[in-house]
């Protein structure tokens, strides 16, 4: 199996202070983030933002290609997928961005970073239709005094922190991405974190827009036709975000397995143990060829969620079989072991449920034009 600290020994040190991090989120979140200030970490936070909107670009993480940023999330992850989630950084907008924006839209998102570690956010699920984009019923109107954005966003990632983010609305008869930029928790837009089980350093936020004065330079793609800038570029942002996510359950199951592989166990566990260090290596290596098909540019929309949903399976799976095999006395002692373990059913928060991955495994293939037929 690949080692990424080979080619980036700088995680090495890293694991201190997620861990850090991560005792102090259950507790005190706010003051946890003050501990984000090691350079190569908001580094990493940072990659994906171009270059020249990144002060916090360093040259070990100034060019990372998408195989090697999965394993470094999924490196990250084994320590702790939660204090990861709490850094900073553009996530999933960042493709939004510099796909639909113009360079004038791209510089007014990302000047959050130009003198701070800055939080974005990107808010498509909603009460009632989950992450199901052709269903949303946030929307955006124009009359006589403007833009106008109406709706409520949920399970919407580092959004209570957030100087920046993209909200996914409906346009008439399309869908329109549409940056929006808080100030406060009051007023027409209006942030509310929410009581989550799990993963607390995602910081799921409900959002409500009353009325929220939208000005027309912050509408991506107003002037291009909906479809090439709605469903189809919300596919797209996805489809590169999914990985992210196995990449973090992966590196939390191997974080379960190593902390068992430390302890006396029965003959029957051991067995157990070595079947799902093999399920993990081989989804680690589906990873890899995913991460491979995208820079040789192939569509793998089946492929993504496919994986999602199976490294998401496997960290529940190995989950539950913890308090099983653990002395009694070893499970209720080890607060972190029982913090990861918590974490471990929390993944379906992150961008979908395992019932939309399952009815949309098969996806009908994208045609030339301007048709598309399939759905995030």
């Amino acid at each position: 199996m690949a080692d990424i600290t080979k080619l980036y020994p700088q995680l090495n040190e890293l694991n201190a202070v997620l861990t850090a991090a991560g005792k102090l989120s259950e507790y005190n979140p706010d003051h946890a983030v003050t501990g984000f200030d090691h350079p190569e970490l908001m580094s990493i936070a940072c990659i994906g933002i171009p270059s020249r909107f990144n002060p916090w670009e360093t040259a070990a993480f100034s060019d990372v290609d998408y195989s090697h940023h999965l394993q470094i999330i999924e490196y990250l992850s084994r320590t702790d997928a939660s204090a990861m989630m709490m850094l900073p950084g553009a996530s999933l907008s960042t493709r939004a961005i510099l796909t639909l924006g113009t360079e004038q839209q791209q510089a007014r998102f990302f000047s959050c970073f130009e003198h701070s570690p800055a939080w974005t956010f990107f808010a498509v699920t909603e009460p009632g239709v989950g992450s199901d984009a052709t269903a949303v019923s946030c929307e955006l109107t124009q009359n006589s005094q403007g833009w106008w954005l109406n709706g409520q966003k949920m399970l919407v990632g580092g959004a209570m922190r957030a100087s920046a983010g993209l909200v996914f609305a409906r346009y008439e008869q399309t869908h329109r991405l549409v940056m929006v930029f808080p100030q406060g928790k009051t007023g027409a837009l209006q942030r509310e974190l929410l009581d989550t089980f799990g993963l607390a350093g995602a910081s799921l936020t409900r959002l409500t827009m009353t009325n929220l004065h939208i000005k027309e330079d912050d509408i991506l793609g107003l002037g291009r036709r909906g479809l090439q800038q709605g469903l189809n570029a919300l596919s797209k942002v996805f489809e590169r975000h999914r990985p992210m996510v196995a990449a973090m359950a992966l590196g939390t199951t191997y974080g379960l397995l190593k902390a068992l592989e430390t302890r006396p166990l029965p003959v029957a566990a051991k067995n157990w143990l070595a079947g799902q260090w093999r399920k993990y290596h081989a989804l680690f290596q589906q990873m890899l060829t995913l991460a491979q098909g995208y820079h040789s540019g192939q569509q793998q929309y089946a492929q993504t969620s496919r994986l999602k949903l199976s490294a998401t399976r496997l960290v529940e799976e190995t989950a539950r079989h913890l308090p099983d095999w653990l002395a009694t006395q070893d499970w209720l002692e080890d607060t972190f072991l029982r913090k990861r373990y918590r974490d471990s059913f929390a993944f379906e928060y992150m961008e979908g449920t395992s019932n939309i991955h399952l009815l949309n495994s098969f996806r009908p293939p994208e045609t030339r034009g301007d048709q598309y037929h399939a759905v995030p």
